[in-house]
């Protein structure tokens, strides 16, 4: 299990890449990118953050997680960032 991004949908925000705990992600030509796969932990705090559903969760051959990168997350400062970049878009409102 692992990320994708839909370039179509990805506005260039930068939500989930200040979201991703591991570093896993990266802005390239102005929109998310997959930096390394072995540090993308596959739990989808990013698509969490995502007002605009262009990341998913997709199963694929890919190289192993590496799990050295958990001594190095803070859950607290984890939690925080979460807060601090997901901010939901207003459901339209319908016109009846």
């Amino acid at each position: 299990m692992i990320i994708a991004i839909d370039e179509e949908l990805c506005t260039g925000c930068g939500r989930c890449i200040n979201s991703c705990p591991t570093s896993a992600l990266e802005m390239k030509d102005e929109k998310a990118h997959l930096r390394d796969e072995r540090l993308c932990d596959g739990f989808g705090s990013c698509i969490a953050v995502c007002p605009f559903n262009a990341l998913y969760i997709e199963e694929r051959e890919a190289e192993p997680f590496d799990w050295s990168v958990l001594s190095e997350i803070d859950f607290e400062k984890f939690i925080d960032k979460l807060t601090l970049h997901y901010k939901p878009v207003p459901l339209k409102e319908s016109k009846e």
